[in-house]
């Protein structure tokens, strides 16, 4: 048996500089884990005779996704200006009102815009700044806001509100900072893919690389006369949809490759294929999938808990669909981290080379 690997969006290897900024995130999906998981409970599943034999690869596109000029690891910290003095009116007022947000409950947010520019404008209080320490000086001018808004004296209740408030704020932002630096190389990968992806028989880069692993694949699986089972993640299932139905019906060299099971885990298979970004929906050519000779089953994972997964069933001729239970703070990796996931996958594959077999006695 053969069993080849595609990742997802965000995926980056520890050389590239997004590294650091995704690993947080994607922590579950990256190779090594993957390659482990699948060594331990689906290889010797499906050849107990020779586990170690089994050839398990992946397709690595992550260098060739999108490159961010910038990103925004969490919420920016902004300095206060060491010599207010220097800002003009409008500049000191929108770092008057930026310091102070958190501390002013959003009913109040008009009154502080109002308030923080007519500090900005006052004479009177710019000359109060000009008295004192450079060090002191944006104190001083904060002080000059909360005095005219009351803040310190604010009533009780006012303040239990604003702590709540506070504390909400932090507990989203420890939810946010992670999903913030990896949205951007979700949508831009995907974009990367889908602009560039080429045509059947021309081709883009991605689409070539997971071609050329394909191919290697099989070659290994006629060797050993096993199966051929693809497993992808996310986005991983878009590009090997394209490649079953039109890049290797146009590729002659490919004509006589089958994957036995297609299992793609926490994909957008169904919407996209709804939405008609597939390529043989676009050019009207390749092959339908349930009709396809490329594949014999494909089984989607798909979870209620991921908001990045969806069924399949529906959208998509001849898949089966599975509603997976996953917990934890990261659904979409989590298919990858769970033993039942790989063991299930194992039944799949076993019941589907027995099915075959049966079908050709």
């Amino acid at each position: 048996m053969s069993i080849l690997y595609v990742h997802g969006v965000a995926i980056r290897e520890g050389d590239q500089p997004q590294w650091e900024t995704l690993k947080r995130v994607t922590h579950g999906a990256l190779w090594d884990e993957v390659r482990t998981a699948l060594q331990t409970h689906v290889a010797p599943s499906v050849n107990p005779a020779d586990p170690q034999g089994v050839d398990i690869s992946w397709v690595y596109w992550g260098d060739l996704g999108a490159s961010l000029a910038y990103t925004n690891q969490g919420q920016p910290e902004w300095p206060p200006p060491e010599r207010p003095l220097t800002l003009d009116a409008a500049a000191l007022a929108d770092s008057l009102e930026r310091d102070l947000r958190p501390e002013v409950l959003a009913d109040r947010w008009p009154e502080l815009v109002e308030v923080c520019w007519a500090i900005a404008q006052d004479a009177g209080v710019r000359a109060a700044i000009a008295n004192v320490p450079v060090a002191a000086q944006w104190p001083v001018a904060l002080s000059a806001v909360r005095a005219r808004l009351d803040l310190d004296g604010a009533h009780l209740p006012q303040r239990l509100r604003l702590r709540r408030h506070q504390n909400m704020r932090r507990a989203m932002l420890d939810l946010r900072r992670p999903l913030e630096g990896f949205i951007p190389f979700f949508v831009g990968d995907a974009l990367e893919y889908f602009t560039l992806r080429g045509t059947p028989r021309q081709p883009g880069p991605i689409a070539a690389r997971v071609l050329a692993a394909l191919k290697k694949s099989w070659h290994l699986s006629r060797e050993r006369d096993e199966p051929l089972v693809i497993v992808t993640h996310s986005m991983g299932g878009q590009l090997i949809y394209d490649a079953l139905t039109s890049f290797l019906p146009a590729d002659p060299e490919l004509s006589d490759l089958r994957a036995a099971v297609w299992c793609a885990a926490a994909s957008q298979v169904g919407p996209c294929k709804a939405l008609g970004l597939f390529l043989d929906d676009q050019t009207g050519g390749g092959t339908a999938l349930d009709a396809s000779p490329h594949l014999g089953y494909f089984w989607n994972v798909w979870s209620e808990r991921d908001l990045l997964s969806f069924p399949a069933e529906g959208s998509v001729p001849g898949a089966h669909d599975t509603d997976f239970p996953l917990g934890g703070r990261s659904p979409h990796m989590a298919y990858l981290q769970r033993p039942e996931f790989y063991r299930t996958l194992a039944a799949r594959v076993r019941v589907q080379v027995a099915r075959e077999a049966v079908g050709k006695g």
